[in-house]
């Protein structure tokens, strides 16, 4: 089933969510043992087909470890989101498109990403998430 397109010509339309996640690059990056083990806490804000909008607060510890220094223009820069969906913890992978983090207030940044899911198994449990949202059944 096509799903109609958003105002800004998405191929499938976003859906508003507010999902709690942790997400993570790849943990061998990370030097603090918590984080390497349960990520940094965030938001699902909205969710297509094949893609969707985290948002988060992070201190300086937690951009620190997301944006490290194994962040160059070359690597890939892909994160695990980890969700509790309906008690079911749910995996979804993606590939950052866009990311913004802002100036500080106090200790804390605010952080959004937009991340394109690229493995089939990611866009399986974006479309289930879809499905729940909606009620319309995906093909």
């Amino acid at each position: 089933m096509n799903l109609p397109r958003g105002d800004n010509q998405r191929k499938y339309a976003r859906f508003d969510t507010n999902i709690p996640v942790h997400f993570n690059l790849n943990p061998e990056y990370h030097f603090v043992p918590q984080i390497r083990r349960l990520g940094v806490g965030g938001t699902v804000r909205n969710i297509s087909l094949e893609g969707l909008m985290l948002d988060s607060r992070l201190d300086l510890l937690d951009v620190c470890q997301i944006f490290s220094e194994a962040m160059e223009d070359d690597s890939p820069f892909e994160l695990e989101v980890v969700a509790d969906f309906r008690r079911r913890r749910l995996i979804i992978r993606g590939s950052v498109r866009w990311y913004q983090v802002s100036e500080p207030q106090g200790d804390i940044r605010h952080f959004q990403a937009g991340l394109h899911l690229k493995e089939y198994e990611s866009r399986t449990v974006a479309g289930n998430i879809v499905e729940f949202i909606t009620g319309i059944a995906m093909d």
